[in-house]
């Protein structure tokens, strides 16, 4: 039980298509929002128009008495995830809804880190860790003639 409401943000990913994640690059449609330069949700993460432009929006929203209807209901924080959720990924339903626990299992260090953080609205995720070597399966694809 946490004391406040924390967000989990993604950004339009090249390529996303809610079946697939898309790749590390950012939506060309997107690209005008960030500072010049700013091509992908890494580059995103540490880019102040970035998190201008989604701290604005919460921020709205937090003030819209029809959505926010007491301060319990008010995002306090939020962290913007390293990709865009899937199904393919595990962290959506065949319908597109999200899966909280699978979710909540994922990216609990940025989670963790949200709660945790002494001040701040904007707490940068943690890099994704990577898979250990034995956790890498590869398949061969045979080559049609």
């Amino acid at each position: 039980q946490q004391k406040f409401l924390a967000a989990l943000v993604t950004l339009r990913a090249e390529g996303a298509t809610g079946e697939l994640p898309g790749n590390e690059n950012l939506d060309p449609d997107v690209l005008h929002i960030g500072t010049e330069g700013t091509k992908t949700i890494q580059q995103a993460m540490d880019d102040p128009l970035w998190i201008k432009h989604i701290q604005d929006a919460i921020t709205a929203t937090n003030s819209n008495g029809k959505v926010c209807q007491s301060n319990a209901w008010k995002i306090q924080r939020f962290t913007i995830l390293p990709n865009d959720l899937s199904i393919v990924g595990g962290e959506l339903t065949p319908t597109m809804k999200t899966k909280r626990a699978v979710i909540a299992s994922m990216y609990s260090d940025a989670i963790e880190n949200m709660y945790a953080a002494e001040s701040g609205v904007y707490i940068k995720a943690p890099a994704p860790a990577a898979a250990a070597p034995e956790d890498v399966k590869v398949e061969e694809v045979e080559k049609a003639d």
